[in-house]
C-alpha cells in the first residue's frame, strides 16, 4: 500500500481534525500560562481529562485519538511528557503490518507522571502511582507504587499506602 493509499483509505475528516488537534496541542500546550488552560485545550482536543489535574508545559497527547486517553482526578503530568495510543506507518513493510496497533491509554485518580516521560499504547497507569521523570511506560503499572526507568519498572510500594492499609 502506498502513502496516497493509506490516506485515501482513511477518511478526510479524521485527519484534518488530527491535524488541527495537533496544531492547536504543539503552539497551546507550550505558550498557555496556566494548567488549567492547558486542562481545556486537552478537553477541547478530545482528551477525558477529570477534575483537578495539573498538566505541565508541552504535554502532547496522541492527536489521531484524542479520545483513547482517560486522565482521572487529581493527576499531576509534568512537563514534556508524551502520551502515545497509537503506532502506525503509512509504509507498507512487514513491520508496519506487525506492529500496527491502537489502544487506550487510561491514567487513573491521584497519579504522578514526573518530566519527559513517554506513555505507550495500551498503558494504565494505576491509583495514585507515581512515575519517575524521563521513564518510558510501555506496560500497565501497579497502585501506589514508585516506577521508573527505561523500560519503567517498579522500585518500591509508596509508603503512605502501607499507612492506609493499616
Amino acid at each position: 500500500m502506498t502513502q496516497l493509499q493509506f490516506f485515501r483509505n482513511r477518511s478526510a475528516g479524521r485527519l484534518v481534525v488530527a491535524a488541527f488537534r495537533r496544531y492547536a496541542m504543539t503552539f497551546g500546550m507550550a505558550i498557555l500560562p496556566f494548567s488549567i488552560l492547558r486542562v481545556l485545550l486537552l478537553r477541547f482536543c478530545g482528551v477525558l481529562v477529570g477534575n483537578g489535574c495539573y498538566i505541565g508545559f508541552n504535554v502532547i497527547c496522541d492527536t489521531n485519538y484524542a479520545e483513547l486517553i482517560k486522565i482521572g482526578d487529581n493527576v499531576t503530568i509534568s512537563h514534556d511528557t508524551v502520551i502515545y495510543v497509537h503506532t502506525a506507518s503509512p509504509v507498507d513493510s512487514p513491520l508496519s503490518k506487525l506492529y500496527n496497533q491502537i489502544r487506550p491509554v487510561t491514567i487513573e485518580n491521584g497519579a504522578w507522571i514526573g518530566a519527559g516521560c513517554i506513555v505507550l499504547p495500551g498503558v494504565t497507569i494505576a491509583k495514585d502511582c507515581m512515575v519517575g521523570a524521563g521513564s518510558v511506560v510501555a506496560s500497565s503499572t501497579l497502585p501506589s507504587c514508585l516506577f521508573a526507568g527505561n523500560p519503567c519498572k517498579m522500585i518500591k510500594v509508596l509508603s503512605f499506602a502501607l499507612h492506609q492499609n493499616s
